[in-house]
């Protein structure tokens, strides 16, 4: 429990790149709708990926794990709850990002569980 584990590394990236998307991508929204709740989606999902991942990286606990998997899965739906599935590429980015960290989280917390199995 005192090393430092890649996928909480990976976890950060992932928020990186997340907190990137809205500025990085041309993103045109449908006539009549805006930017604002895409880019809030993806810069407050990147953030709080990057201190999650920070703070696993320096000083672990395994709720951290399961923040981890609920963003994943946040993310996952996030283009038909907040919509902007009109942005295909935003909306694979929003999939791909999600199932990564939600992977991540997933396999640290089978990790620690297969840790304490005997």
């Amino acid at each position: 429990m005192e090393r430092m584990h890649f996928q909480d590394g990976i976890t950060l990236v992932a928020g990186v790149v997340l907190v990137a998307v809205p500025f990085a991508l041309a993103i045109t929204p449908p006539e009549g709708t805006g930017l604002t709740l895409l880019i809030a989606n993806f810069v407050l999902s990147g953030v709080a990926a990057i201190i999650l991942g920070a703070a696993a990286l320096f000083y672990f606990r395994k709720w951290e794990e399961w923040l981890d998997i609920v963003l994943g899965v946040w993310l996952v739906a996030s283009p038909w709850i907040v919509g902007f599935t009109y942005s295909q590429m935003a909306m694979w980015i929003a999939i791909a990002c999600g199932v990564v960290i939600a992977a991540m989280g997933i396999w640290r917390t089978v990790e620690e569980n297969g840790e304490h199995a005997y």
